[in-house]
């Protein structure tokens, strides 16, 4: 880590943007998630245990007193992949995959010569409440990525600052579809998350933000009507379907448990792309001159948490094991301190 820079502040601060896809590209895009479902909840995809998702998402100074378990974070937030491995998934949708427009937009606000595609991803959100207090996205290391390494994991590689020579430097562009001027927006940390938080407020009508979310802390707000947004019997295992021209159906395994309209839905296209400085730097990632371990990031986890004094047993499975989880959790714990006045932590029952 850079000496006195915080381990969390973008290289450049979110830049709205308007006219993200074209009126064919948008057409392309609700097909496939409109008729490739049924689709998985996010929390099915990145996280197995309550420590996991608290070391992502989880408030500094609250709830280690509480028990919780993963059903009790839960929200009918699902996804889906467009592109991923930079490779097209879906073939309709592979010149927006290799986007011109999108690549240099990336590549330019790191004002670096090469980028790559990452990830394209989606969100279906169905009215829900905001249980997150913060996060930023998982990066991405030389040799350890999103393929073989937790979600949790990466995430407390980040907040820690060791690990920065090896990390994959990466940006993304954002585009929402949500018809709301109460609710539903996005907030941002620009300045770390001990400094005060910007916003992005609905509506958005296919617009959203170009951003550097592996290094920022951010949050999407509670969406849609707000009786609504507790789903009674939504479980790890939930998944959604578009119904028709304009419903969705969440259903357990046969059984449909709850029904939304368009206007009640959010709708998140997420496009990632990695950046290099120099053909080194793309060939040190390709040709993999300079990895990352498992076995050194455990090491030198060991290592700075032993130099302040730290107990830290050595994990019978590192990528798993609930109290190697807990103790990097504690120790490099990170969160915003701060949540804007309008836009408060919209979680029941919580202060």
């Amino acid at each position: 880590m850079t000496a006195g820079r915080h381990p969390m502040i973008p290289v450049a601060p979110p830049l709205f943007l308007e006219d993200i896809y074209t009126t064919d590209e948008q057409t392309i895009l609700f097909d496939i998630i409109r008729n490739h479902g049924p689709w998985q909840l996010i929390a099915a995809q990145h996280f197995s245990s309550a420590e996991e998702y608290m070391a992502v998402a989880g408030p500094k100074n609250r709830g280690r007193d509480v028990e919780l378990e993963l059903s009790d974070l839960l929200t009918p937030t699902f996804r889906g992949y467009i592109g991923n491995y930079g490779v097209a998934l879906e073939p309709s949708a592979h010149d927006i995959c290799y986007s011109r427009r999108l690549l240099d937009l990336i590549r330019e606000m790191h004002g670096a010569a090469y980028a790559i595609p990452n990830s394209f991803l989606f969100n279906l959100r169905a009215p829900a409440h905001s249980f997150d207090a913060g996060h930023f996205d998982s990066p991405s290391w030389r040799g350890m990525d999103k393929f073989d390494t937790p979600t949790w994991l990466s995430s407390v590689m980040a907040k820690s600052g060791l690990f920065e020579r090896w990390e994959l430097r990466s940006g993304q562009v954002i585009a929402y579809f949500y018809d709301s001027d109460v609710d539903g927006g996005f907030t941002y940390w620009p300045d770390g998350p001990d400094r005060p938080p910007a916003r992005f407020t609905a509506p958005f009508r296919n617009s959203g933000i170009l951003t550097h979310n592996e290094k920022m802390f951010h949050r999407g707000e509670a969406s849609g009507p707000r009786s609504r947004r507790t789903v009674p019997g939504l479980r790890l295992d939930s998944t959604i379907r578009g119904v028709g021209t304009s419903e969705w159906a969440i259903h357990n395994g046969s059984e449909e448990i709850t029904r939304y309209h368009d206007s009640e839905m959010r709708f998140l296209f997420h496009y990632g792309a990695f950046v290099f400085d120099d053909l080194a730097d793309v060939r040190r990632y390709f040709e993999h001159t300079d990895d990352l371990s498992l076995d050194l990031t455990v090491e030198m986890f060991r290592d700075d948490l032993r130099s302040r004094g730290i107990e830290c047993p050595e994990p019978s499975d590192p990528l798993h094991d609930r109290e190697f989880v807990s103790v990097l959790t504690r120790a490099y714990a990170m969160a915003p301190a701060e949540y804007p006045a309008d836009a408060p932590l919209d979680v029941p029952g919580v202060v």
